[in-house]
C-alpha cells in the first residue's frame, strides 16, 4: 500500500503520539508500504526514516514544543504525484484540520482515516485564556473526524466515549508497548542513585510526562507530602518545568529531564511505583512501559488509562483529585512485599500481549477495509459530508488566534 500519514506532530519532537507514529512507519516499511509522511516543518529531515513534506508553521506561545503548519497548494500537488491508496490524519487539529479543508475543495479522492490520540476539548481548560474553547473544540473535532471514512483510537474506552459523542465509524487502534526494550532485567543501581538524587535507600517513585499543565504533574506534590520517607523522580520535560520546580521546592523530588531508549527502560525497571496524574490521557504509552518493565502503577481512574490496569490485579486506580487515596495505593505497594510482587508480575504478564506489529497489524486491516469500501460504494466518496463552513471558518479563527498570540501577522 501506499500510504501518507498527516500528522500533527512529528520530530525532532518526542512524546507518546510521535513514538507511536514512528512504531507504525516502521512495521509498514517492513511489510513494504510506501509511506510519507506530511508535517509542520520541525528540522526533522535529517531523522526521518521516511520522506517527509514540511510545511511552514510557527509555534504556540503557552507550547512552544507543538508547532502550527500552514500548508498550502503544494499539498494536493504532493498527494496528486504520490498517489495514495489512503491517507492518514493522525492526531489532526489544526494543522491537520486545514490539510483536510484544502483536500475537500481539491476535489481529489481518496480514502480517509483518522485517528484520535488527544483529547484537546479537554485540556485545554487547564490552559488560561482558551479554557472557554473546550466546548467548540470538541465540536469542532467531530466536525472533522466525521468527514473520514474511518476513525480510530487507542483505548476501548475512548471507543465508546467517542461514540457517546457522536463520532461516527469508530474503531480501535489496540495499545502497544516494546516488551523487549522494557523489562524488569534493565534494573540498575546506578540508574536508581541517579534518579533518587543518590538516596537509593528511599522508596522511589517515578513520573514520565510531558511537564505541561494537562498532565497534572503538581497533583503528585499532595501525594509525596503524605509520603515524606519518599523520592520522586521527574522525567520528562516541557513548558511547565520551571513552575513544577517552584511547587516541588523543599520535597525530596528530582527533575530528571528527558531520557530515551535504554535509560528510559532503566529508570522504569530501577524505580519502586509509577505514580500518574493524568486525566485526559486516551490510553498513556507511559503506563503501558512501566507495565512492562515490571512497575506497579498508580494511576488516576479518568480517560482511556481504565483500559489498561484492572484495579487492584496489575495496578491501582484513584478517584481524581483523590490524593490521599492516591498515597494510600502508593503505601500499599511500597510497604507491602507481597503486593509489590503480585502487582509487578500481573502487570508484566498483562503487556506481553500489546505488541507494535499486532497493533501495525490491525492498522493495515483498518486501511484495507477502508480502500474496498470506498472502492465499493460511490456514493461513500461522491456524496462524502465536508467539515461545513462554519467548521473551516473556526479554523481559520483558531490559527490566527495562535498566531497573535505567538506574536506572527498570519491572515
Amino acid at each position: 500500500m501506499r500510504i501518507a500519514i498527516v500528522a500533527e506532530v512529528f520530530l525532532p519532537k518526542i512524546d507518546g503520539v510521535v513514538r507511536r507514529t514512528l512504531n507504525l512507519i516502521e512495521q509498514l516499511v517492513c511489510h513494504g508500504d510506501q509511506v510519507i509522511v506530511i508535517c509542520p516543518e520541525g528540522r526533522a529531515s535529517h531523522e526521518s526514516p521516511v520522506p517527509l513534506i514540511e510545511f511552514p508553521s510557527f509555534p504556540c506561545r503557552s507550547y512552544p514544543e507543538y508547532r502550527i503548519g500552514r500548508p498550502d497548494q503544494r499539498l494536493i500537488q504532493e498527494l496528486k504525484s504520490f498517489q495514495p491508496d489512503v491517507i492518514h490524519f493522525l492526531n489532526p487539529f489544526a494543522f491537520g484540520f486545514q490539510c483536510r479543508d484544502l483536500l475537500c475543495r481539491s476535489g481529489l479522492n481518496v480514502p480517509i482515516v483518522f485517528s484520535f490520540h488527544t483529547l484537546y476539548g479537554d485540556f485545554v481548560k487547564r490552559y488560561r485564556g482558551v479554557s472557554v474553547l473546550s466546548n467548540a473544540l470538541w465540536w469542532l473535532t467531530k466536525c472533522y473526524h466525521n468527514t473520514a471514512d474511518r476513525n480510530l483510537t487507542v483505548s476501548s474506552v475512548m471507543t465508546d466515549g467517542l461514540r457517546l459523542r457522536g463520532f461516527r465509524n469508530v474503531a480501535l487502534w489496540p495499545p502497544a508497548v516494546d516488551g523487549e526494550l522494557f523489562s524488569p532485567t534493565l534494573k540498575c543501581g546506578a540508574m536508581r542513585r541517579r534518579l533518587c538524587g543518590n538516596h537509593p535507600e528511599s522508596p522511589l517513585l517515578l513520573t514520565v510526562s510531558r511537564l505541561a499543565s494537562e498532565k497534572n504533574v503538581g497533583f503528585l506534590k499532595q501525594v509525596l507530602d503524605r509520603i515524606p520517607d519518599a523520592t520522586l523522580a521527574i522525567v520528562g520535560g516541557g513548558p511547565q518545568r520551571e513552575e513544577l520546580e517552584r511547587i516541588f521546592s523543599g520535597c525530596r523530588t528530582h527533575f530528571v529531564g528527558y531520557l530515551h531508549g535504554a535509560e528510559l527502560a532503566s529508570a522504569y525497571a530501577s524505580a519502586d511505583v509509577f505514580v500518574y496524574a493524568s486525566e485526559t490521557e486516551t490510553m498513556g504509552n507511559v503506563i503501558l512501559e512501566a507495565m512492562a518493565s515490571g512497575l506497579p502503577v498508580v494511576a488516576a481512574n479518568a480517560g482511556g488509562v481504565p483500559s489498561l490496569l484492572q484495579h487492584g490485579v496489575d495496578g491501582f486506580l484513584f478517584a481524581p483529585g483523590d490524593a490521599d487515596e492516591a498515597a494510600s495505593f502508593v503505601k500499599e505497594v511500597l510497604f507491602t512485599p507481597d503486593c509489590h510482587t503480585r502487582v509487578s508480575v500481573a502487570a508484566r504478564e498483562s503487556a506481553k500481549g500489546c505488541t507494535w506489529m499486532h497493533a501495525a497489524d490491525v492498522v493495515r486491516s483498518h486501511y484495507r477495509s477502508t480502500i474496498a469500501d470506498f472502492n465499493e460504494s460511490s456514493s461513500l466518496h461522491s456524496g462524502r459530508s465536508r467539515p461545513g463552513m462554519l467548521a473551516s471558518f473556526f479554523t481559520r479563527m483558531l490559527v490566527r488566534m495562535f498566531g497573535v498570540m505567538a506574536r506572527k501577522e498570519y491572515l
